[in-house]
């Protein structure tokens, strides 16, 4: 659903604007006359570039963070990132079998299957192949596809299709945005921004108070807050379409708003939620938002 080629996501990063004014590692003081550093840091996981602006004062202990931060990136890159053949998610697609899958994996395939139901199958992770299809110009084969080819449980992910393959990209970089979050948190860092294409936000910007999100010609607060951003045109296949597809219709989803901007108490709902909505038709768009009354679904 989200297989990026690097050149587009850093065109699909560039329609957000988040405001911040954080520079590496730089003190300023604040009323109270204590230095509180800056830091920006850049890099990259699940083939997005991915940021953070963090407010601390406690400048060695972050940069000892930022290595597990890394070693955590790496973690997640090999349970889920597809453009790596030994990744767990790959394994599972090239074998149809994973035993001992990671408890992130397990939790991901559980989210899916809610999405799956909530969108009445528009949202399917099992539109790989599709994706392999229209990526490579060659027959379209749908056999395998839908979600009742997936027996799942804490022991074992079984696809019961030969032609089954799953994609978690929809979901994968909400998670490691969660984890992030949490592992900054549980660290003392309160004042932060994640930003890996979906980004969270938590305590506050001692430069500006409120971190914000600036679309559609709006500032939004989403501070202790969650976003996601889908794009019909941030990635367009062969065929001219948009990567956004639809598992009823194996095809790209019909009437795609241009972007679909979703706020909510956490990443991974905001990322499920904005291509559950960009993929579905739009009865069932206006059923999702009366479903998650709390999160913002924001239509360009």
């Amino acid at each position: 659903m989200k297989l990026f080629k690097m050149s587009k996501i850093l065109s699909r990063r560039s329609t957000l604007k988040i405001l911040a004014s954080a520079i590496a590692m730089t003190p300023f003081y604040t009323s109270a006359n204590k230095s509180l550093y800056s830091y920006s840091w850049q890099s990259s996981a699940l083939g997005n570039q991915v940021d953070m602006q963090i407010f601390t004062k406690n400048k060695n202990h972050l940069e000892k963070l930022i290595i597990l931060v890394d070693s955590e990136i790496n973690r997640f890159n090999k349970i889920f990132y597809l453009q790596d053949a030994s990744s767990k998610i790959n394994l599972l697609n090239k074998h149809k079998v994973l035993i001992k899958p990671d408890i992130e994996l397990l939790d991901a395939i559980n989210l899916s299957e809610k999405l799956y139901l909530l969108s009445n199958g528009s949202f399917d992770i099992t539109i790989q192949p599709l994706w392999n299809s229209y990526s490579s110009g060659q027959k379209i084969n749908t056999d395998g596809i839908g979600f009742n080819n997936i027996d799942i449980n804490s022991k074992k992910i079984s696809l019961l299709n030969k032609n089954t393959e799953i994609t978690l990209n929809a979901l994968a970089q909400g998670i490691l945005t969660d984890r992030i979050h949490n592992i900054l948190l549980n660290s003392g860092i309160k004042n932060h921004l994640i930003n890996f294409g979906e980004g969270r936000s938590s305590g506050f910007n001692p430069l500006i108070k409120k971190w914000q999100l600036y679309v559609n010609r709006e500032y939004i607060d989403i501070t202790n807050k969650a976003f996601s951003v889908s794009e019909s045109k941030s990635t367009v296949l062969p065929n001219n379409k948009s990567h956004l597809l639809n598992a009823k219709t194996y095809d790209s989803a019909l009437s795609i708003p241009n972007k679909t901007t979703v706020i909510a108490k956490n990443a991974t709902l905001a990322d499920g939620l904005s291509t559950a909505y960009a993929v579905s038709d739009e009865l069932t768009r206006k059923y999702l938002v009366k479903v998650f009354p709390k999160e913002k679904f924001i239509i360009t």
